[in-house]
């Protein structure tokens, strides 16, 4: 693609900059490194010194027309745009909201290269997959966060990118479709031995995949609603002011109940199902069975699809996820 950064060239990337007037000719680029693993994109910590000697930092984000983590899959480069208008609707609708993610500073749409805020040397919340809990006030400070999220109420018309169609029709793909597919899905053995012959005995399972296809309808209806589209530990950040949210490429208009199960599904694989939602005050008519539903959806695509998490779980317990998100699945397609 054009103006495709070179990470590994930090002349290159200051010179980008300055080409955008992003920085000055007086400041001086210490370091160019990767910030953090950058599932979807191109994630860069840039680190100058301005003429009078001050330090600064700032996160420079490119969208490529491929996952950044998965290149052999193509995505959407508009998703830069995608998440541009995010930031731009939080922030003119809850100012409070947006102080919990990252400041966009600037945005070259042609390019699809966005100037962020730099967080500082926080960490995501993968580990709490592992030894590393959650405690419960960083969870209620994002169920207060993502209920806020829900409370935007959004014309499509006047912010038609957040319909983000190109970024659904992916995610629908992997998230109902491929992990349920003998033709498309991976050998999980590479996750856990044998968890192999308990996908196929789900391949095969006529009811859930025709549950699977009406849910995923529900995904990919339009609403007025905004959702973060990906709230996970992966888009989470532990940072000295509490936790922050990042990454809202796959941000939507649609139905509030996704982002909850996805969430819901990430705290059984945490060891946290019990954690109580309280803090999170959802919308007039939200469904919590269709909720159950998409967590069930969720937990069948993280163990038995591409994108698979840093889990410490055996067979024994992935099979019991497995038969949960059957369950949710079908309860919520009925």
């Amino acid at each position: 693609m054009d103006d495709a950064l070179v990470p590994d060239d930090p002349e290159a990337v200051a010179e980008a900059l300055r080409r955008r007037g992003w920085l000055t000719e007086d400041d001086r680029v210490r370091s160019v490194g990767r910030a953090g693993e950058g599932n979807m994109n191109l994630v860069l910590r840039v680190r100058w010194r301005d003429a009078r000697g001050a330090e600064h930092s700032a996160i420079l984000k490119q969208a490529r027309p491929w996952v950044e983590k998965y290149p052999e899959i193509p995505a959407p480069p508009d998703r830069l745009l995608v998440e541009a208008d995010f930031y731009r609707a939080v922030a003119a609708s809850d100012p409070a909201l947006a102080a919990g993610m990252p400041a966009l500073r600037a945005v070259d749409e042609e390019a699809r290269l966005a100037w962020l805020e730099d967080l500082g040397e926080a960490a995501d919340y993968l580990p709490c997959y592992g030894s590393q809990a959650l405690p419960q006030t960083e969870l209620d400070a994002l169920l207060r966060w993502l209920g806020a999220l829900h409370r935007i109420r959004l014309d499509a018309a006047t912010w038609p990118r957040l319909r983000n169609r190109a970024m659904r029709a992916l995610n629908h793909a992997h998230l109902f479709a491929i992990p349920l597919d003998p033709e498309q899905a991976p050998d999980v053995d590479a996750a856990c031995p044998g968890l192999q012959a308990v996908a196929e005995g789900y391949r095969q399972d006529g009811a859930l995949r025709t549950a699977m296809e009406l849910l995923g309808a529900r995904y990919l209806e339009d609403g007025s609603t905004l959702l973060h589209g990906d709230f996970y530990p992966g888009s989470w950040l532990r940072t000295a002011a509490g936790p922050r949210v990042i990454d809202p490429e796959f941000g939507f208009l649609g139905c509030p109940e996704f982002d909850v199960g996805v969430l819901r599904a990430h705290l059984d694989f945490a060891g946290a199902a019990d954690r109580s939602l309280d803090a999170y005050a959802p919308p007039v008519g939200f469904d919590p069975v269709l909720a159950e539903g998409f967590a069930g959806v969720e937990r069948i695509r993280r163990l038995l699809g591409v994108a698979q998490l840093p889990l410490e779980a055996d067979l024994a317990q992935r099979r019991a996820w497995l038969e949960q998100g059957r369950a949710a699945v079908l309860a919520a397609a009925a």
